[in-house]
């Protein structure tokens, strides 16, 4: 038999009593409710629906004569007529089995085949399917479900993520939208191949080099504009400006490292797929496309620096201001109401949500020891405060006298805006606040940190790089790499051994004077060397 019905629903819940009538609590101490779906008296008015509350849904069930039953049911729809039309052509879609099928086992498998394409386009937001492509379909005996294309599986499997941190949702859906979709969307997901997706890495590395050149002609062509300005030589500086205006706009390629992490994301919904028998092979798994290794950390040298200023290029994506630029950035940032922030970042690593998501609450100035719990993060230019990366990210990281006079300082100033504010006082309880004590927009924390930079004269890094440099000097130090590992929130030292540490000049003597001491203190002072009677002088260690 078949039925179908339209009907409404809302969100509405009720407390769950128990025999007792006290409001029943959870494993996890919450109050239990449960929804009243179409339960809710809201829904009704007298004898009729409600048109302010609730939203309309529709429910096909078919039960075949051997006992096999089909159920279609989508809501959320905004009117009853829309509702019933929604009914009637699943009614018609579903028909297509009884009209083309002889056999009954057969049928009643067309017709589930059917029903699974039906809901799979709604989840990908595709509305039904079209009838006459679906009933085309089933004449010609080609698989029902073949209209599942990789784009529509990449957003099914993306919405179907839930328990993504909010950083790395924005990042696949960054790598869907601009990557993946526009090059392998429209092909039928069961028919994708590994000849597809090294044609997809082969335009995205084509379309990498061309932003790279086209990037360098726009900073020639600009410093050429500021150089001829500042010779006053107008009709060069007209000619450099209107050829910078003919280059197309700056955009940043996608690496090697960018595209490695993108073969990750589509082998990730491709498993999926897998899991599900929608594929049987995993081909971004046999796809080819290099290391993907993260740029090289590179130290701005005073070589490094002169080459950057003459060209207007940084030698690495990645750029690592020395122990002396720290020291100068932040005696130019001491000025700042987020110096603590900043001195805080440069000694300990820390990330730039951990920062201004630091609480008072994770703080021991007595100690001198943090516990970051928190994070405030981007999510477009919404922030939210989440959970810290990994479990590794949860760590007590030490802090240097400076750095705890620096936020006894912090708690001070605090304390003394919060007595000004009043009543708009917001009590968030983070350690770097507004003047009154909302919590810092992690973009403008790296704004000011650029512009503060550029005051100081110094070559270009980003905030993260400040991490970066704290992992390298740390090491210079002699600092064992277990620890700075632990300090950064890493979860083993192959992470910091491999991203985070910039080779300093410190370190390289260091092993030099390490090797001479050996070979000197293997031999006395004049023994000679191999077969010479000469007398040899001691190597000198180079410190």
């Amino acid at each position: 038999m078949s039925a179908g019905s339209v009907f409404k629903k809302c969100g509405c819940r009720e407390p769950v009593l128990g025999p007792d009538g006290v409001q029943l609590t959870g494993a996890d101490g919450k109050p239990v409710v449960r929804r009243l779906g179409v339960k809710c008296p809201k829904l009704r008015r007298g004898a009729g629906w409600n048109p302010r509350h609730g939203t309309w849904y529709f429910q096909y069930d078919h039960v075949d004569a051997a006992g096999s039953r089909v159920v279609v049911s989508f809501g959320s729809l905004a009117t009853r007529a829309e509702a019933e039309e929604q009914l009637a052509a699943v009614r018609r879609l579903l028909g297509i089995a009884d009209e083309l099928g002889d056999d009954p086992q057969a049928v009643a498998e067309l017709r589930v085949q059917i029903a699974a394409r039906i809901r799979a386009d709604h989840r990908a937001g595709l509305g039904l399917p079209e009838f006459e492509a679906m009933r085309r379909a089933v004449l010609t005996g080609a698989p029902v479900t073949e209209h599942l294309t990789v784009g529509q599986w990449l957003t099914e499997w993306l919405a179907g993520k839930t328990a993504l941190s909010v950083s790395t949702r924005r990042m696949y859906a960054s790598q869907v939208r601009t990557y993946l979709i526009p090059h392998l969307g429209r092909i039928p997901l069961d028919r994708l191949r590994v000849a597809h997706v090294t044609a997809m890495f082969e335009a995205i590395a084509q379309e990498a080099a061309e932003a790279e050149a086209n990037n360098a002609a726009r900073r020639e062509a600009d410093a050429a504009r500021k150089a001829a300005w500042a010779s006053g030589d107008r009709v060069a500086w007209r000619e450099a400006k209107d050829r910078l205006a003919r280059l197309p706009a700056f955009r940043p390629p996608c690496h090697a490292a960018t595209r490695f992490r993108l073969r990750s994301a589509l082998r990730s919904a491709l498993s999926a797929a897998c899991a599900q028998q929608l594929v049987t092979v995993n081909v971004a798994a046999l796809a080819e496309i290099g290391s993907g290794r993260s740029p090289k950390a590179l130290v701005w040298t005073a070589e490094r620096v002169a080459y950057w200023q003459a060209t207007g290029n940084k030698p690495s994506p990645v750029m690592v201001w020395t122990a002396g630029q720290t020291r100068q950035f932040l005696d130019r940032a001491v000025r700042h109401e987020w110096y603590a922030l900043y001195l805080l970042v440069a000694f300990t690593g820390l990330r730039r949500g951990e920062a201004c998501g630091l609480r008072w609450i994770d703080v021991d100035l007595d100690a001198r020891l943090i516990s970051p719990a928190k994070q405030r993060v981007q999510n477009g230019w919404e922030v939210l405060e989440t959970d810290l990366k990994s479990d590794a990210s949860e760590r007590d990281v030490g802090l240097a006298d400076q750095v705890a006079e620096a936020l006894r300082a912090q708690r001070d100033w605090q304390q003394d805006v919060r007595e000004r504010a009043g009543s708009a006082w917001t009590e968030t309880g983070l350690v770097f606040t507004t003047a009154d004590g909302a919590g810092l927009h992690p973009a403008k924390v790296t704004a000011q940190f650029q512009q503060l930079a550029r005051e100081a004269g110094l070559p270009p890094v980003r905030l993260h790089d400040l991490r970066h440099g704290a992992a390298s000097l740390a090491l210079a130090a002699g600092v064992d790499l277990k620890v700075v590992s632990e300090m950064l929130g890493h979860s083993g030292t192959a992470i910091t051994r491999d991203i985070y540490t910039s080779v300093y000049d410190e370190l390289k003597h260091a092993a030099a004077a390490a090797i001479a001491a050996a070979i000197n203190g293997a031999r006395p002072a004049s023994s000679p060397v191999g077969r010479s009677r000469r007398t040899v002088k001691p190597l000198a260690a180079t410190a």
